[in-house]
């Protein structure tokens, strides 16, 4: 029975992380993030650290709440934390409010490439 849940559940985890199952879309719940929406005094830092053997990090800044970062680093991403801020559609970070959030990069095999650190702020 163990051999079963453990065969089970590995193969939900490939899954989730090929991008073939995947959660409903967060939307914003707070009524400051849905009122600032279209507010053009956001400021969207984002930084790739990557994972293993460090060579240089990769910074960005885009202005205003609803800006569209391309991820070019890995083929998949999952939020790791941070959904009240950005949202993820196809390669894109979407900022929807204001505070921190972290995405992970992978590779199709599931290897950890690095992490997007993204701070939104006024």
């Amino acid at each position: 029975m163990k051999k079963v849940l453990l065969a089970v559940s590995i193969s939900a985890l490939m899954l989730s992380m090929s991008g073939t199952v995947s959660a409903a879309p967060v939307t914003p719940t707070s009524s400051e993030t849905t009122s600032d929406f279209s507010s053009e005094n956001a400021r969207m830092n984002i930084t790739f650290v990557p994972a293993g053997f460090h060579t240089m990090d990769q910074n960005v800044t885009l202005v205003g709440l609803g800006q569209k970062y391309p991820m070019t680093s890995g083929s998949n991403w999952l939020i790791w934390s941070g959904s009240t801020v950005v949202k993820l559609s196809g390669n894109l970070i979407i900022s929807i409010g204001y505070g921190h959030a972290q995405v992970g990069a992978y590779k199709g095999d599931g290897t950890l490439l690095g992490y997007y650190y993204v701070d939104v702020v006024r």
